[in-house]
């Protein structure tokens, strides 16, 4: 079964952000529009949004929908998501998060010309955009993610008592 995709406002991008990441490619649009929302149509992707004027173009539409509180703070939103389309918050880092290109692994070597020297040394995992040409690669930077998802751990069980995560 094939992951589910998103489509959301800019002001949700750090949700956004972290569905990516998650492995759950969320392309973000700075106002979302009949035109942008059908391109979810046939159930080509789910969209986030905090606009209740959105439903019924939503609707009409027959698109998979979530409407968040935007008094909420991007964690507590993104427990939302998760719940609601019962989602697995594993980082997966498998997209990319500039353009959501699907990152294939590449030899340093290959792309030393485009990576600082300590990320050379140092990293592991390196991956490539064929999209956009950006290298990822796993560093210091992962360390902050997982603390990060160990805090939106608490946070969703804070908000949904019975809301685990398999860690």
């Amino acid at each position: 079964m094939e992951k589910p995709r998103f489509l959301t406002h800019s002001h949700l991008s750090r949700v956004a952000l972290w569905l990516t990441l998650f492995g759950y490619p969320t392309k973000v649009f700075p106002r979302l529009t009949k035109k942008e929302i059908s391109l979810c149509a046939g159930g080509k992707c789910k969209v986030l949004t905090t606009s209740r004027g959105l439903e019924k173009t939503l609707q009409n539409l027959k698109v998979e929908y979530l409407i968040l509180p935007n008094w909420e703070d991007w964690k507590t939103q993104l427990c939302m998501v998760l719940r609601h389309f019962k989602l697995e918050p594993q980082l997966r880092l498998n997209y990319c998060p500039l353009c959501l290109g699907k990152l294939k692994p590449i030899n340093p070597q290959e792309v030393k010309d485009k990576i600082p020297e300590g990320a050379l040394r140092c990293g592991k995992n390196f991956k490539i955009c064929p999209s956009c040409g950006k290298v990822y690669w796993e560093g210091g930077h992962k360390r902050l993610m997982e603390k990060t998802l160990k805090e939106l751990s608490q946070r969703c069980g804070e908000v949904f008592r019975e809301f685990s995560f398999k860690e």
